[in-house]
Formats: structure tokens, sequence, C-alpha cells
């Protein structure tokens, strides 16, 4: 005789799973880091050379698109 879905050991896994007090949750242990002021520095350093670095290449995107479709001069 077939037994139902609900009796077998994988139905029990399952639910034994969803039971668990952090399952399909993720931990965030970066959002809740100490930064000293050193810390601090260098991540602000980071963050002003990731903003020159992404104000050339925006540059030379703009550049090679003038290249291929050159501004109208004149439509201003």
């Amino acid at each position: 005789m077939p037994t139902s879905y609900a009796d077998s050991a994988q139905a029990r896994e399952s639910d034994r799973r969803w039971d668990l007090p952090n399952f399909g949750k993720t931990q965030h242990f970066d959002l809740f880091h100490e930064y000293t002021a050193e810390d601090l520095a260098k991540i602000e350093a980071r963050r002003l050379r990731e903003r020159a670095s992404l104000k050339l290449r925006i540059s030379v995107a703009m550049g090679q698109m003038e290249l291929i479709c050159p501004p109208v001069r004149g439509a201003e």
C-alpha cells in the first residue's frame, strides 16, 4: 500500500528544517562591524579613489560615444 508524502522521511526532514530558528534567513555580519577611526579613513580614501576612477571612466565613455555619434552643433 503506498504511503503519502506526509508520511515520508523527506517530508519530515523538510518540516524539521522549516522549524529551525534561522532557516531561510541570511546573517549580515558586515552590518554590525565596529569601525575604528583608521578603518573609516581607509574606507573614505577608497571611496575617493573609486569616485575619481568613475569620473575618468565616464569621460572616456563619453569620448567614445562622441566619436561614433558626434554632438549636433547649433541645436542648443
